[in-house]
Order: structure tokens, then C-alpha cells, then sequence
């Protein structure tokens, strides 16, 4: 292309970008009130994550949404577990970092809750959201759109719970 034309291009692509922002930005407010404030985890270490779920959430990209809450789950979990100090026969005392590692998300949510290395409610919820992942991350069929977004907004909103309960930022 031309340097005039692609100039053009440019602008007709920004048209066209602005037209669809334009059409969809009173559902992406909407979506942006449903999720909690994540100021109140912004120091901890998986803000990042948390914060690219919650724009594909705002974007509507849902089972996106939903993959990227798995991720962040099995993070905080790893989190936990990583903190963790776990007494063997009632006198051997294991960092949680050294040997369990290369565990997968349910063992490692097991040992959490056995340890008694997290409430029960954040365990209950890492579940939940380990479970939904799975369903649609793994599933074999496709889902009601509405069922979706409303799966994915719990799932984000879940990950911002377990992270003030456990962490108390």
C-alpha cells in the first residue's frame, strides 16, 4: 500500500474499532461493577493475572475468563502451599515449597485442606473454581452464552474473595 493509502486504512480501521467499542460500552461498564474492587489485592504477586482476567471479563470474552481463573486458582494455591509449613508425624515440619511442586490442582488443594493450611471456605472455592475450569476448559460441548458470562463473573469474583481471605491484604 501506498503511504497515503495505508494512512487511510489506518483510519477506517479506527472507524470501525470506535463503532464497535462504541456499541458495546454500556455492557462493559455493566460487566466492570459486577467484579470486586481489586485495589485491596493490587501488592500481592497474582495481581497481574487477576487484573488480565478481569479485562477479559469487561471485554466479554468469557471462556477466556474462565481458562485465565483456573490459572490463577491453581497460582494461589501453589501461593498457599509455597507459605506452608506441614508437621509429618507430629514432628517433622516440611516447607510446603520443597517437595510438593509438580502436584497437580487437586492433590495440591488436598493437602491444603488437610494441613489446615487454608480455611475451609477458600478451599470450598478453589473447587468451585477448579471444577467450573475444568467444565468448560475440558468440557465437550458448547454452553448457553448467558450461562457462561455468569459462570465466569463468580469465577473472578471467587478469586478476589480467596485472595482477601487467605492473604488479608
Amino acid at each position: 500500500l501506498s503511504a497515503k493509502r495505508r494512512k487511510q486504512y489506518r483510519e477506517d480501521l479506527k472507524d470501525k474499532f470506535k463503532k464497535q467499542f462504541n456499541d458495546k460500552i454500556n455492557d462493559v461498564v455493566k460487566r466492570l461493577f459486577k467484579i470486586q474492587d481489586l485495589s485491596v489485592i493490587k501488592k500481592l504477586p497474582c495481581h497481574d493475572l487477576v487484573y488480565e482476567a478481569k479485562m477479559l471479563y469487561v471485554e466479554g470474552y468469557f471462556y477466556a475468563t474462565i481458562a485465565m481463573c483456573g490459572v490463577v486458582g491453581e497460582n494461589i494455591a501453589r501461593m498457599i502451599l509455597n507459605d506452608s509449613e506441614i508437621t509429618v508425624n507430629r514432628s517433622k515440619i516440611i516447607k510446603g515449597k520443597t517437595i510438593f511442586g509438580r502436584l497437580d490442582f487437586v492433590a495440591i488443594n488436598k493437602i491444603l485442606i488437610n494441613a489446615i493450611s487454608i480455611q475451609q471456605d477458600s478451599y470450598k472455592k478453589l473447587e468451585k473454581i477448579r471444577k467450573l475450569r475444568n467444565k468448560y476448559v475440558h468440557g465437550n460441548k458448547f454452553f448457553n452464552p448467558t450461562t457462561v458470562k455468569k459462570d465466569a463473573g463468580i469465577l473472578l469474583n471467587l478469586i478476589v474473595t480467596i485472595l482477601r481471605l487467605e492473604f488479608k491484604p
